[in-house]
């Protein structure tokens, strides 16, 4: 199948971090898969999370690809520091807690990086020193949010309030009387708009085939968030608003996942490429399922068609695929309602999504 010319690797840039953190809900991800044991998973690498909370189910294999070299070197050091760090020394590395040494702790693991990922890292020492965690274009979008719109709003008190409550008719209450003000709603306007977020977070190029009001559609999905989703436990809302990870972690930064990553690293194949590119590499292997995250987003109707006839070339009978809609709308493909059923429990799975500023999670299964 010929490359679209329009393909977003020709659109925008892929040579420097976009995520140090991957901002899909890995709980919800592993649910939606039904990741079983001894499974073929194929994932959109991105910052390594997700690929990394699959291996805690025990598969044979984990494909992580990303078309960004930078995406795969931040899976790759993130892979040898769960082979060759403890627990509490891998927390303090990546950045959820503090540490004054990360830089010799680097340089006694990074001979197990490749070549190309060791030369990126080697060449960014600062990135070593702040922790990997905190160094993506849309984690620092988060922090001129967080330090210059956020204290014009609400005080330091009430955001630790916001994080406090524990039941929905608390968090309904406090959002109408205490959160919901008019600067907050004139400022999230202004700040996530679709001018803003395109330059300082996300990619212009990613809000091509966008015809929905940006900000609108993010406020609602963040009044959801901060009112019917628990906000005491949601590590993506914390890391929005405090600027990291503390009551609450990412499904594979958990104590009682780490054993079970750690011991099945072995398992994960790292590839630079497209669907297309690791199809033609592993001619013979078929998935069992594939976390999409939301590719989808940045193609017209024709590339997601052409992407999802790929899916269906490499796909075992029953296979789960997983994504998740932003702002724009992919779902069913009338040439495919045959070979693709689209399952209704994504609604309810959605509904519990911590990371709250997607319009809808899909699932599909091959028929």
């Amino acid at each position: 199948m010929k490359m679209n010319e329009g393909i977003i690797e020709k659109r925008a840039q892929f040579d420097f971090i976009r995520y140090s953190n991957c901002w899909e809900d890995a709980d919800i991800l592993l649910e939606a898969l039904k990741v079983k044991e001894g499974g073929i998973y194929l994932s959109i690498a991105s910052a390594g999370d997700n690929s990394l909370s699959l291996l805690a189910k025990n598969p044979s294999k984990v494909f992580a690809i990303d078309i960004n070299p930078v995406q795969l070197a931040c899976v790759e050091l993130k892979k040898i520091a769960f082979l060759n760090l403890s627990y509490e020394e891998l927390l303090k590395f990546l950045g959820v807690n503090d540490s004054n040494d990360r830089e010799s702790i680097y340089s006694k693991i990074s001979h197990n990086l490749s070549a190309e990922a060791k030369e990126f890292w080697d060449a960014h020492p600062k990135f070593i020193k702040r922790g990997i965690i905190h160094i993506g274009k849309f984690e620092n979008y988060f922090r001129l949010f967080r330090n210059w719109i956020l204290p014009l709003v609400h005080t330091r008190r009430t955001v630790n309030q916001l994080l406090d409550t524990h039941n929905e008719a608390e968090r309904i209450e406090f959002y109408k009387n205490k959160w919901n003000t008019l600067p907050w709603r004139w400022l999230f306007r202004i700040f996530f708009s679709r001018r803003l977020m395109g330059r300082l977070g996300r990619d212009p190029e990613f809000f091509r085939y966008v015809e929905t009001d940006v900000a609108s559609c993010i406020f609602k999905r963040a009044e959801h968030a901060l009112t019917v989703l628990p906000t005491d436990n949601n590590p993506y809302l914390e890391y929005i608003l405090t600027g990291n990870f503390k009551k609450a972690l990412p499904f594979y930064l958990r104590r009682e996942n780490f054993d079970s990553i750690r011991n099945n690293l072995d398992k994960l194949v790292i590839f630079k490429g497209n669907l297309q590119q690791t199809s033609k590499t592993y001619p013979t292997v078929r998935f069992d399922g594939f976390n999409l995250s939301d590719i989808f987003e940045y193609m017209d109707y024709q590339q997601y068609s052409d992407e999802l006839k790929i899916v269906l070339e490499v796909a075992k009978k029953g296979a789960r695929l997983v994504y998740w809609n932003m702002l724009v709308d992919r779902k069913e493909v009338d040439e495919l309602k045959d070979r693709i059923k689209f399952l209704d429990e994504a609604a309810q799975l959605h509904r519990q999504d911590k990371a709250f500023f997607y319009k809808s999670l899909i699932i599909g299964e091959i028929r």
